[in-house]
């Protein structure tokens, strides 16, 4: 039982360190995303087209080297959550 509790922790954190490319080009989409309906609904709807305007600034404003250090900080605790789960199984 030990080793499966382990084995996720460790696919868990393995998988969370790999995700900082996909999860930038996912949030440079979705920017690209509210650009797009910001400047389709600026004829039909000015608040919605301020509203995605604002949501794309905010999205436009978080650094990609915050992203990674998220992602390796949090996967890497889990990959240190697994050893210790392994340990306690002994």
């Amino acid at each position: 039982m030990g080793w499966t509790i382990a084995l996720i922790f460790w696919v868990a954190g393995v998988v969370i360190v790999g995700s900082p490319r996909f999860l930038f080009h996912r949030l440079e989409a979705m920017k690209s995303e509210t650009a797009d309906h910001s400047r389709a609904s600026e004829a039909s709807n000015k608040r919605e087209s301020i509203f995605f305007f604002i949501e794309t600034k905010a999205l436009d404003s978080i650094p990609w080297w915050i992203v990674t250090v998220t992602c390796v900080t949090v996967g890497l605790f889990l990959i240190a959550f697994g050893v210790i789960a392994l340990v306690f199984s002994y």
